[in-house]
């Protein structure tokens, strides 16, 4: 079932506030993963983290963390020297909501490798515009059934590059996480002629609409698929109430975030430990 709902963010809040919330917002439909028993997700008091046994830095990650400056170094080795002993990649994201403010250096110092930023990113939802003709050949539909989440799945593992072998557990884990249409993460798929070519997740914790997942077809790309898909979450969130959008955008996609109205609030930057060449030859 959805969560309590969280008093509505209004856009004109403070922009260090809002980065957070765009932060928090990702962090706690992470958290909602450990619906599914193939992956451990550790709540602590200044980090969260999760593990499964499966080498991809998808399901090992670690985000959210709070530590005090004393403490940094010790926990940084800490929770590397664990991800080691597993032979499990991991990736770390540090966002506008991550202390101390010197943890990417911390980050590097301890063996980690930098390898991406972002940006968070917010918008008024009052100034979505609610008409997109540019977009009447895409069917926006939602997925409620193991049939469309399977075609959601296939669509994000070729998206992403994932491997193929990441099909099953994806699959496996967002069918535990539900399909009902009041929780607090819905998917979609969008079709052109019938044929399905993309793919988004819609979260609403922390009293924002957050759009994640996006993911098109690479025959299909530069269609509009990825603005039909990033206005429908944002339409079903103003619908809902929501007065504020949000997402974190990689390079690729922020001209296409900044001509829908979102405008940039922070940065999340991402540091990841490499599995032992023998765990990533074995990973398919």
């Amino acid at each position: 079932m959805a969560t309590a709902p969280a008093p509505v963010v209004l856009p004109n809040m403070p922009t260090p506030d809002l980065a957070r919330i765009v932060c928090e917002n990702c962090w706690m439909h992470f958290r909602s993963w450990a619906a599914w028993p193939g992956i451990t997700v550790h709540h602590e008091p200044d980090v969260t983290w999760t593990e499964a046994p499966i080498p991809h830095v998808f399901f090992n990650q670690v985000y959210g963390a709070r530590f005090r400056y004393s403490a940094a170094e010790r926990r940084i080795a800490t929770l590397k020297g664990h991800a080691e002993r597993r032979g499990m990649p991991l990736i770390w994201r540090v966002g506008p909501d991550s202390t101390p403010g010197n943890l990417p250096r911390l980050l590097e110092d301890g063996g980690l490798t930098y390898a991406d930023d972002g940006l968070a990113m917010a918008m008024d939802l009052a100034h979505l515009d609610l008409r997109d003709p540019s977009s009447s050949h895409i069917v926006i539909r939602d997925v409620r059934d193991d049939v469309a989440l399977r075609l959601w799945t296939e669509i994000g593992i070729e998206g992403f590059g994932f491997p193929a072998s990441m099909a099953r557990p994806v699959f496996d884990m967002h069918r535990a996480m539900g399909l009902d249409p009041d929780r607090n993460h819905q998917h979609f798929l969008a079709d052109i002629d019938g044929e399905t070519v993309g793919m988004a997740t819609m979260t609403t914790y922390c009293g924002v609409v957050a759009l994640q997942n996006l993911a098109t077809r690479r025959a299909y790309r530069r269609r509009g698929v990825g603005t039909a898909l990033t206005r429908h979450v944002m339409r079903e969130g103003r619908r809902r109430g929501l007065r504020t959008g949000v997402l974190q955008a990689s390079s690729l996609g922020q001209g296409l975030y900044r001509a829908i109205g979102f405008r940039e609030v922070g940065r999340v930057f991402e540091f990841v430990l490499d599995a032992p060449a023998s765990e990533r030859a074995g990973s398919g």
